[in-house]
């Protein structure tokens, strides 16, 4: 919405900044540039959704005098640590200055309500526009054109772009980011998400294939040559490989056999609302955001985390759609039409019972097969989160990631408190069972898999890929080799 012209308010001392050698200025380094502003935190889908705008409007405008600025005003605990932001800007590929606003102070001088903000200031130093929610790249250049044309009549605007040097990322890791792990018989399949590839090896970590040329592309093909951009959920069956290629919002397919990948459903355009859409033509349907996979049968689910839903795409039929989820982001149960998600970020199966880990309500919640409900395990809305275990009303998480089954148990990737959580069927008791909450052990994990006793785990900001044993909650890294 169009904002009064106020002056923009000085940024306030004492604050870390990331990807600048020195705290920035309003009075210095913004007048006579135009500046975008983005009120974001790491955890939200609809805040990762405008950082590729961002990147193109930076490109688009590197020689002029724009400057993006993002300010990261946490909504989790974990997400006021510097570090693990520092990490999620890596993770991000954020290369602006990123002003650490922990505890909202610089929220509440700028008056924003919801991530993500983007506020928009001229070069004058007047804050011009305040808009809440995503913004598409043509309609954001268009308003940074007309206000560097404003500066352009008024001879005010600066020379060229504000000198920042991102700050350098030092990690040589050949896993990076790793996402999701899947388990099948006697291979382990990792989404290398920060490397935009996939990693196939046995249990014991010897690399049998990589699938993916390393670089963030859409490309299809035979495994050298094809791309993905940050690959998260993968689930198998006996031919094939499947892939929530969450970056490029489509779903993919590899051939085990040939290590052919194919594009299945989707565009490459993330979807921006829940429009008319032919079911039976699903590489005509937009996506948005896909991040967790279930195979049940000839099906397979697909935790839509960027539209709140879980969809299905049928292996033989090739028919995909929505099916549980209203689409609207809450905490809500009830029929599968009408109750609410919230960032549904990964899936498995237990008898009757779809696991859901949803994240942004910090929450496990099941889809019912025999009533078609969704009802809550643990958790219980936007805003209640902790780390308590126990009983399953007292029991707080924070953000978690994924979920996996072992025998009588439900295993909770409990991503921002650094640790994996256990849920005993029948008491529905949960526990700590590997972590302590020091990032060193496990930190900010995203994915589960599960063979036997032993528990898989994408130990996402550590860079590996660990084994648990479920039986003695020891711990221990795999070491990658033959790559």
């Amino acid at each position: 919405m169009p904002t009064a012209k106020v002056r923009c308010p000085e940024f306030l001392p004492g604050f870390t900044w990331i990807n600048t050698q020195r705290p920035l200025s309003v009075a210095k380094d913004l007048r006579g540039r135009v500046a975008v502003l983005d009120f974001w935190t790491y955890c939200c889908i609809n805040c990762m959704h405008v950082l590729p705008v961002l990147q193109r409007i930076e490109e688009r405008f590197a020689k002029d005098p724009v400057v993006v600025i993002g300010v990261h005003s946490a909504k989790f605990t974990s997400e006021k640590d510097p570090q693990n932001i520092r990490r999620a800007v890596q993770r991000y590929g954020i290369v602006h200055p990123v002003l650490v606003d922990a505890e909202h102070d610089i929220w509440e001088r700028f008056a924003v309500h919801g991530w993500p903000t983007l506020v928009l200031v001229d070069a004058a130093g007047y804050v011009r526009e305040t808009i809440s929610g995503e913004m598409d790249e043509p309609t954001l250049a268009a308003k940074i054109e007309t206000y560097l044309a404003e500066g352009r009549d008024k001879k005010i605007l600066a020379r060229g772009p504000l000198d920042v040097v991102p700050d350098p990322d030092t990690d040589r890791t050949f896993l990076r980011f790793p996402g999701k792990v899947h388990v099948s018989k006697d291979r382990l399949f990792i989404a290398d998400s920060g490397h935009n590839r996939l990693v196939v090896a046995d249990l014991d970590g010897r690399v049998q294939a990589i699938v993916g040329e390393g670089g963030a592309g859409a490309h299809d093909g035979p495994a050298p040559e094809a791309s993905f951009h940050n690959p998260q959920g993968i689930v198998s069956d006996e031919q094939n490989l499947f892939v929530a290629d969450a970056g490029n919002h489509l779903l993919r397919g590899v051939d085990l056999g040939t290590l052919e990948v194919t594009t299945l459903a989707g565009t490459g355009r993330k979807g921006e609302g829940p429009g008319p859409f032919d079911p039976a033509a699903p590489k005509s349907v937009s996506l948005r955001s896909p991040w967790g996979l279930l195979r049940i049968g000839r099906q397979i689910l697909i935790a839509m985390a960027g539209s709140h839903q879980i969809w299905v795409y049928d292996i033989d039929k090739h028919l995909l759609g929505p099916w549980a989820g209203s689409g609207r982001e809450d905490h809500v149960d009830g029929p599968v039409a009408e109750a609410a998600l919230a960032q549904p970020s990964g899936l498995a199966l237990a008898g009757r019972y779809i696991l859901i880990a949803d994240s942004e309500i910090s929450s496990v919640r099941v889809i019912d097969l025999e009533d078609s409900t969704i009802k809550t395990i643990v958790g219980r809305g936007l805003f209640d989160f902790g780390d308590e275990v126990g009983p399953a009303e007292d029991v707080l998480l924070q953000h978690p990631l994924d979920v996996a089954v072992g025998d009588g148990t439900i295993y909770v990737a409990d991503s921002y408190n650094n640790k994996i959580k256990a849920i005993a069927f029948g008491s529905m008791n949960t526990r700590t069972i590997f972590g302590d909450g020091d990032p060193k052990t496990i930190y900010e994990p995203g994915g589960l898999g599960v063979a036997g006793d032993t528990v898989f785990i994408a130990d996402t900001n550590n860079h590996r890929i660990l084994r648990g044993d479920a039986r003695t909650g020891t711990l221990e890294e795999i070491t990658l080799s033959g790559e």
